[in-house]
């Protein structure tokens, strides 16, 4: 099964289920920040988890416009959290790292629409080092749930 994190890392969806809906564009405190995006990158595991998501061709077909989805959702709730400055570079690379992992998931999904069932295990191996590859950033931002120990 593919490796979720974050899923991503990221990473998704309720970010009012987490306190105020968003960050409405005020910067938070950096405690502030690691809760939400911690509880983002929480929601966004659950939610691929539900997909029971195998990495097969089938599975990537049928389930590709979610697993897209779910990518895009957790890019633009982070993408609307405005971190601290003490931690700015760290969201930074965390965003631009969960981009990559996001880009191997569709990627992931065009080759499985594409029946290349070795090009699909290419990039869901790709997938797993991208999403390990947040890993550092979300340690350094203090965002727990997006990283395993």
């Amino acid at each position: 099964m593919k490796t979720l994190a974050i899923g991503t890392a990221v990473s998704v969806l309720a970010l009012a289920a987490c306190g105020s809906g968003g960050g409405g564009g005020s910067t938070l405190t950096k405690a502030q920040y690691d809760a939400k995006v911690s509880r983002l990158c929480l929601v966004n595991a659950d939610a691929f988890r539900e997909l029971h998501l195998d990495d097969t061709v089938g599975d990537y077909k049928a389930f590709g416009s979610s697993i897209i989805h779910l990518d895009q959702s957790f890019a633009t709730k982070l993408a609307a959290l405005k971190p601290p400055s003490s931690i700015a570079s760290e969201a930074s690379a965390f965003g631009k790292a969960n981009a990559l992992a996001a880009q191997d998931d569709k990627d992931a999904v065009a080759a499985a629409k594409a029946g290349d069932a070795a090009k699909l295990k290419t990039l869901i191996a790709k997938y797993n080092h991208d999403e390990v590859a947040t890993y550092p950033s979300a340690k350094a931002m203090g965002a727990r749930d997006c990283y395993f120990p």
